[in-house]
């Protein structure tokens, strides 16, 4: 986690700069959600500092909340944070007043009422994520307020990272990179399994700093035709000559890694080849198109536009990527619609894979910076062609 002193003037900074976003949404305050650590931190985080580290949990007459924490932002004057009975890193957290509590939902109506903000207008930023049974409670308890919802109200201010943020990202990008090639490696003797290549690439990650890894999925043969399976990795031998596609998922100092790489098991004959020789071409079209200016739907426009000579022209997906930051996918969605204005400081994985159902698939993800001028910055150090 970053030291206290470096969030000393970024975190109150952040806080300033989101109490003049209320005000100018004519709200009286902000109320921020977050989710535990590996879910939905986001705004949260973002703000204080604070991962939530216990799941968010079902609720009952005691405990309301677990799992979550809420920071009551007043557009004017100190914020409250409240978070579940295990409390904050006081250590880490830059905020003077945190209260603790297994019923969050009560905690948070006396700090509205401490703060005299029980007839005013409060924002919600994070309302997709606001338990329906928190927000019921809230509206009967403050029949004099108005709790109005103002979704992406600080997503102008999380888009664009900051150079602390991006030297973070950089740092989880290596440790992915320790993972994933720990796991290419493993895939080559004989006989070895998904779960024994999951467990490899995941300690890795782990000796290499990982705060955590979500998931480290390991997708071989058939199985990668399916962008996406539950469970990550499973018992099934990966045999030769079978494309494994690898997805490395974690965070390192509170900022995501997001790596998908695509490799094969000893030696893939010619068609697998040319398969994957155009995701890889794919990809670094669509990076090349990341470019401060242009808008997200370049992205996908590139990377179909450089499918199109090939077999697999019209496959792509309808989204070939995400922003990356505190959250493992934040805004932009890259889709074939979408208006976004790339800015210099955004960061992006752009991962426009071929999914093929009941034959193959493969996915190469790059992280980058964009930048002002030229192309973007590839944080990721792994190398595009594994096999």
């Amino acid at each position: 986690m970053p030291s206290p002193s470096d969030l000393a003037e970024e975190i109150p900074a952040r806080i300033r700069r989101a109490q003049s976003l209320a005000g100018e949404a004519g709200c009286d305050a902000l109320l921020v959600m977050g989710r535990s650590f590996y879910d939905r931190p986001g705004n949260l985080a973002y703000l204080t500092n604070h991962f939530p580290p216990f799941p968010a949990s079902v609720f009952d007459e005691e405990f309301r909340g677990l799992g979550h924490g809420i920071l009551l932002l007043p557009a004017h004057g100190e914020p409250v944070l409240i978070t579940d009975p295990r409390g904050a890193r006081r250590d880490l957290v830059p905020i003077a007043d945190v209260r603790s509590a297994g019923d969050l939902v009560s905690s948070l109506a006396r700090a509205i009422r401490d703060r005299g903000l029980d007839r005013t207008v409060i924002g919600v930023v994070d309302d997709d994520i606001l338990p329906s049974a928190m927000e019921r409670s809230l509206r009967d308890s403050f029949p004099g307020a108005e709790f109005r919802p103002v979704p992406g109200l600080l997503d102008v201010l999380r888009r664009i990272k900051s150079p602390r943020e991006i030297a973070q990202l950089r740092d989880a990008a290596i440790c992915a990179d320790a993972g994933l090639m720990a796991a290419v490696e493993a895939i080559q003797r004989p006989g070895i399994t998904e779960r024994e290549v999951c467990a490899i690439g995941t300690a890795a990650c782990l000796r290499a700093g990982a705060d955590f890894v979500r998931y480290f999925r390991v997708h071989s043969g058939p199985w990668s035709a399916v962008g996406s399976r539950w469970p990550p990795a499973t018992d099934r031998p990966i045999n030769a000559g079978e494309i494994v596609v690898l997805d490395a998922i974690g965070a390192v100092d509170g900022y995501g890694f997001d790596v998908n790489r695509t490799t094969v098991c000893g030696t893939p004959d010619d068609d697998t080849r040319v398969f994957l020789d155009a995701v890889d071409h794919a990809t670094a079209a669509a990076v090349a198109a990341a470019v401060a200016g242009r808008e997200a739907s370049d992205i996908h426009r590139a990377s179909c536009k450089a499918y199109e000579p090939s077999p697999w022209s019209g496959l792509v997906g309808s989204m070939v990527g995400h922003g990356l930051g505190i959250e493992t996918v934040e805004l932009p969605y890259l889709t074939s619609d979408a208006t976004d204005t790339m800015l210099p400081g955004m960061v992006l994985c752009i991962e426009p894979g071929i999914f093929i159902a009941g034959e193959r698939g493969a996915a190469i993800e790059q992280e980058v910076v964009i930048r002002d001028g030229g192309p973007p910055e590839i944080l990721t150090p792994t190398p595009t062609k594994l096999w």
